[in-house]
């Protein structure tokens, strides 16, 4: 019953989006979205990030690497909450194999797995999300990153707009939890430390 509806959320309407974002923009723009839609650029991405995070995070070098934990945690639960629980569970197939062949452009590989959401784009708000809790100006560079890499996904064929709306939602909703969960963690750790001796 999920997988009809979610099946069916790509209307006409939808099609019609999904092919605007997928026209030809020419070869710069073809090897640029295949470039960042590309798990290379993705795992730099996230080397790239956990720096600049621990550099730019204040406080003590233990509160810095804090944050770079949750960076880590954060992509764990969009990635492996996203492919063994909600992929599986809505079960909607993607463009690149629901549509009719010639009737769109295909740019990049993709698995005949589910397409909602997507987990390009849920990693990469994930990191933004945590990213943003080192300083504003990192979080807006990382969150232009993740709309870029969201916007790739559709460009190249490999999911619906709707997908990578959901996997952006998915992934500030994990990057929150794992901010949250690190906070929380910290502060257990600081009150289970013993108490310095006395002088």
């Amino acid at each position: 019953m999920l997988a009809a509806i979610t099946h069916d959320l790509h209307t006409a309407g939808e099609a019609w989006l999904f092919r605007a974002l997928n026209a030809d923009g020419g070869p710069i723009l073809d090897g640029l979205m295949v470039l960042v839609s590309s798990k290379p650029f993705g795992a730099a991405w996230a080397i790239l990030l956990a720096i600049l995070v621990a550099r730019a995070a204040r406080g003590p070098l233990a509160a810095r690497l804090r944050l770079v934990a949750a960076l880590g945690a954060a992509i764990a639960m969009s990635d492996g909450l996203g492919s063994q629980l909600l992929r599986p569970l809505l079960a909607r197939r993607r463009p690149c194999y629901a549509l009719p062949p010639g009737t769109f452009r295909w740019l990049a590989p993709a698995a005949d797995v589910g397409s909602l959401p997507s987990l390009h784009a849920a990693n990469f708000f994930a990191m933004a999300t945590v990213a943003a809790a080192a300083g504003p100006r990192l979080g807006l560079a990382a969150l232009g990153v993740a709309v870029l890499v969201a916007l790739s996904r559709v460009y190249v064929g490999v999911h619906w707009p709707t997908d990578v709306l959901a996997g952006a939602v998915w992934g500030v909703l994990c990057g929150m939890l794992a901010r949250l969960l690190a906070t929380r963690l910290w502060a257990a750790w600081q009150r289970r430390r013993p108490a310095p001796p006395a002088p």
